[in-house]
């Protein structure tokens, strides 16, 4: 599953510009690493929202197909807080499904700096296909 979710990063046009890596994966959750490269920084050296948004996104959608029962999978709503700006990476991003359904999966998603400080997190579900 690891080589794929990296696969799907990597060939997702959007995706892949964002430099995210696949660390772990287990059944209901997945682990992601992305160094905090220029390209994803704002004025005043901080991690930009957008990329950050799009980043949590995606480790939620990974997290509900990580069971390897569905094809793909849409977002029908992600809730997004932030606590603290990302000044320091590699950024680390942690996805575990909350509530597993047939057809829609939530997931509840943290991101973290380099100095393991929760700067991010969101809720989410997703449409899922079989």
């Amino acid at each position: 599953m690891k080589d794929l979710f990296a696969m799907i990063l990597k060939t997702d046009n959007y995706l892949s510009g964002l430099g995210i890596e696949v660390k772990e994966v287990n059944p209901g959750s997945v682990e992601l690493v992305i160094p905090l490269k220029e390209s994803l920084l704002r004025i005043g050296g901080i991690m930009n929202g957008g990329a950050i948004m799009s980043i949590l996104d995606a480790a939620g959608g990974l997290s509900v197909l990580s069971y390897g029962e569905k094809s793909n999978q849409v977002t029908i709503s992600l809730n997004t807080s932030f606590y603290l700006p990302v000044k320091e990476g590699p950024v680390t991003v942690r996805a575990r499904v909350t509530k597993k359904g047939r057809n829609v999966s939530f997931s509840r998603i943290e991101l973290f700096d380099a100095t393991e400080k929760l700067c991010a997190e969101a809720n989410g579900s997703w449409y899922v296909f079989r």
